[in-house]
């Protein structure tokens, strides 16, 4: 089920990376915005449906096939770019895979109803760290051709086990980490829970905002020639993830609460020393291998926690897992939106506003960690004067 979806994410990561084959045979044509662009119509009208129509106890099977379908021949459409004109072959490839690969990523997101909170970060940590190998080999596929048809095989092999039995029948199965005597949380109850589950999810958005502003050709991630350092950055982060799991006794109040709160904070930071890095001329060697050590790892803890949050947040909501799926979704892709229109419309580069972006955010994060801390210690002050209240009162009635 992690390799499933794994194939699912890298293939989001693959169409909406500038570096890739598919989008730089794009890009001699004048066409990559135009994918990219109906890249994320296809997310956002996948958005729009659910929250118009969807419900919770619909017809998966139905939805699975829709998203599988428009998947591959999105995809295949990329790999028959050749023989079709560039403007449509960029605009309806990029339109089905948007859409599809929305509703297979929803589809797998409805699986994380029935995983505990450890066992959806380890999946998820692990789906990451497949997806980053898996896009670092379909980076040097070698031609467009061979690039295409690895995308056709992602899309079929995340699509594909969503139809099997037991997934399809996910409202009555219970397996994997499931918290077997803990009933559905409402919204609230969570936001107690993990309490920077918030945090989580604009950092992921600030990503998308990011990877929109590099997907222009002259932006390109200065970090291109060191690559390979984000299946190590996602390695890393799984191992700590394993550990930590493997040592949480509760979500709420021990290990896992720190580790997220301790990691969001640590990748916020590192994130504004990157971009601070970056921005004061990272050319040199050492500059540039200080940049790759900041720079990736805070971004799979933004990604690894962003999805956990987004899926956990979503099962455990009232409103209903696929509305508030969809909004999140559609957060993510108007980030990448944002990013682009940032890079292209008002030229901008990321070094002149990720720095200030990141900064609000970490300070934000350290007004919010404050005032947890503070509302703590007010809490524990009241006790024990309630404590010492209550001895005097026991000790005068004696």
């Amino acid at each position: 089920m992690g390799l499933a979806l794994s194939c699912v994410v890298a293939a989001f990561g693959l169409c909406l990376r500038a570096g890739n084959q598919l989008l730089a045979s794009y890009d001699l044509e004048g066409v990559a915005g135009l994918f990219s662009g109906s890249f994320l119509l296809g997310v956002v009208l996948l958005c729009v449906a659910v929250l118009v129509s969807a419900h919770d106890g619909e017809q998966r099977r139905w939805s699975i096939g829709v998203g599988l379908v428009c998947g591959m021949l999105g995809a295949t459409i990329s790999l028959l770019a050749n023989a079709l004109p560039s403007a449509a072959g960029a605009a309806g490839s990029g339109l089905l895979l948007g859409f599809g690969l929305a509703c297979l990523l929803r589809q797998w997101g409805r699986y994380y109803r029935f995983l505990s909170y450890r066992g959806a970060l380890l999946t998820t940590a692990l789906s990451f760290l497949i997806a980053s190998c898996l896009e670092l080999a379909m980076e040097f596929a070698g031609t467009p051709f061979l690039f295409c048809l690895g995308l056709l095989v992602l899309v079929v092999c995340g699509g594909l086990p969503l139809l099997a039995r037991d997934i399809v029948r996910a409202d009555e199965i219970r397996a994997g980490f499931l918290d077997a005597d803990a009933a559905p949380k409402p919204i609230s109850t969570m936001y107690q829970a993990v309490r920077g589950g918030w945090m989580a999810v604009v950092g992921l958005v600030l990503n998308c905002f990011a990877l929109g502003m590099a997907f222009w050709p002259g932006t390109v991630d200065p970090l291109a020639e060191a690559f390979s350092a984000r299946p190590v950055a996602y390695a890393a982060l799984f191992a700590v993830t394993a550990w930590v799991v493997s040592r949480a006794r509760a979500t709420a109040g021990g290990i896992m609460e720190r580790f997220c709160r301790a990691s969001l904070l640590l990748a916020a930071a590192a994130a504004l020393a990157s971009q601070l890095l970056a921005g004061g001329g990272g050319a040199s060697l050492g500059a540039s291998v200080a940049l790759s050590v900041l720079s990736y790892p805070s971004a799979a803890v933004f990604n690894v926690l962003g999805l956990v949050v987004l899926f956990w947040t979503a099962k455990s909501s009232d409103l209903g897992f696929s509305k508030v799926f969809a909004l999140f979704c559609a957060s993510c892709a108007v980030g990448v939106a944002a990013g682009m229109a940032a890079s292209r419309l008002l030229e901008l580069q990321a070094c002149q506003i990720m720095p200030g972006l990141h900064a609000c955010y970490l300070g934000v994060m350290v007004l919010a960690e404050g005032r947890r801390v503070a509302a703590r210690r007010r809490a524990s002050r009241a006790a024990l004067e309630a404590g010492d209240g209550a001895k005097r009162e026991d000790g005068a009635a004696r």
